[in-house]
């Protein structure tokens, strides 16, 4: 039987996509769950619970919403209970712009110059999940 070329590549593609998307988990994992509460602030957590793993996501989602729902969807093949989310930004790189004018005068020249700093960031999520006792 004959394979075809592109069937071929397609597996190697989907097995690149598959680790682009991988969001990397440190922690305990339980049975999985099918429920997971989200929280933004550890205050709001009514319930006793350990603390099982973290995740760091900030890359590869077209809004924050998809990543807000991958980090859920996460902590359920892990087995939380529960999500804590923080959003942050962090500084990737910065670009700098100098600019400046030259003012000829009678007597004197005179150079006036500024420049502009643009921070590139990237937004992440910070989540701990949680296992409730």
């Amino acid at each position: 039987m004959r394979k075809l070329p592109f069937i071929k590549s397609a597996g190697i593609l989907m097995i690149a996509l598959a680790s682009a998307c991988a969001t990397p988990y440190f922690g305990k994992t339980f049975t999985p769950t099918q429920n997971v509460d989200m929280y933004l602030d550890a205050a709001d957590v009514k319930k006793t619970y350990e603390v099982m793993g973290t995740s760091d996501v900030d890359q590869g989602f077209s809004s924050l919403n998809a990543l807000q729902q991958k980090v859920i969807e996460l902590g359920k093949t892990k087995g939380a209970d529960g999500v804590i989310m923080k959003l942050t930004e962090e500084v990737t790189g910065s670009t700098k712009n100098d600019f400046g004018t030259t003012d000829k005068g009678k007597q004197n020249n005179t150079y006036s110059s500024s420049s502009i700093t643009t921070n590139t960031k990237v937004k992440k999520v910070q989540a701990t999940f949680i296992k409730y006792k």
